[in-house]
């Protein structure tokens, strides 16, 4: 199933979300100059301008730090409930940034909506860690937790999620772990294909509003990307076209029902979108969301523009129809 999520335009902003063009217009200047560099790339301005501060919309929720089989994590539950599900939430960044405090808020308000656990791994970054560091540490928190007693929840209804790299972490753990692991998974704009290969195609006459100064920098602001993640995330470790870094060239499904929730102005749109058709025609169980008037990285905006609680409040709608 396809659904397409509209906004009312305002008539100075007759492309985007209103709410998201006010603040783009206000936020802080970006940092630069951090000097950490490594494999002769920048690092540190890399990680100082990702995401950003987003608001707290739940009451009640407890945070707890656990370190799951040697990984660090934040838990969030608003009760102890031994039929709740629980989900494991992945954050984004690239594979080289992002943090789970970004998605601290988006996660209680989770907990809060679905009376469940939510888990947010703080795996290690490349490219002091280089594939598959990252993904072995995502895949040892989530067994850890499913082992751990102290803990309440339906081992039967675990769930997986992640934004852009951390979807792509998703899709590899989907991929590493036996099947009948999860109950379901939800990738926002994941990354499928490092390889840059034929089976999808970029284009601008996607993207309503071209050329728009604002709509060409949202579209095209992680446009040739790929080598420079092959670089710092790879590092020879495996093949651009790997289906565990590059999941699009994978043959056959992931074990469980996806719901993939999308940016508009999102260069990584027309691979999302070729994704979604190849695991249909293959015969897995995938809905599509995709939220026009945004652009990459919404997700980080919770409490900001209203789609990124409504995708939170869908989120949670599919955990309670596949829980």
């Amino acid at each position: 199933m396809h659904q397409t999520v509209d906004y009312t335009p305002s008539r100075d902003d007759p492309y985007f979300e209103a709410s998201l063009v006010e603040y783009r217009a206000h936020r802080p200047a970006k940092t630069t100059g951090n000097p950490y560099h490594v494999l002769g790339e920048p690092v540190g301005d890399m990680r100082d301008n990702m995401g950003c501060q987003n608001r707290d919309l739940s009451a009640g929720v407890t945070v707890r730090r656990v370190t799951l089989d040697g990984v660090q994590a934040r838990c969030y539950q608003a009760g102890e409930d031994p039929d709740g599900p629980c989900l494991f939430f992945i954050h984004g960044g690239g594979f080289v940034g992002g943090s789970v405090q970004v998605m601290e808020n988006p996660c209680k308000y989770l907990a809060q909506i679905t009376g469940g656990l939510v888990v947010n791994i703080d795996y290690r970054l490349a490219p002091e860690t280089a594939f598959p560091g990252s993904m072995v540490d995502c895949i040892r928190a989530v067994r850890a937790m499913l082992r751990d007693g102290n803990f309440q929840f339906d081992r039967r209804k675990a769930f997986l999620a992640g934004d852009s790299a951390g979807a792509n972490l998703v899709l590899a753990c989907l991929q590493t772990m036996k099947p009948g692991y999860f109950a379901g998974a939800v990738l926002y704009y994941p990354v499928v294909d490092l390889a840059c290969g034929p089976l999808w195609h970029w284009d601008e006459s996607l993207y309503r509003g071209w050329p728009d100064a604002l709509v060409q920098h949202c579209a095209t602001s992680l446009q040739g990307n790929e080598p420079l993640m092959q670089k710092l995330y790879l590092q020879g470790n495996a093949g651009a076209d790997d289906p565990l870094v590059s999941p699009i060239y994978r043959e056959g499904g992931f074990g469980c029902p996806l719901l993939i929730q999308y940016a508009e102005y999102d260069y990584l749109r027309p691979q999302v979108e070729a994704f979604a058709r190849r695991l249909a025609a293959q015969g897995a169980q995938v809905d599509t969301i995709l939220y026009r008037g945004l652009n990459h990285a919404f997700l980080d905006l919770f409490g900001i523009v209203p789609q990124a609680q409504e995708s939170v409040d869908r989120m949670g709608a599919f955990i309670r129809r596949h829980g």
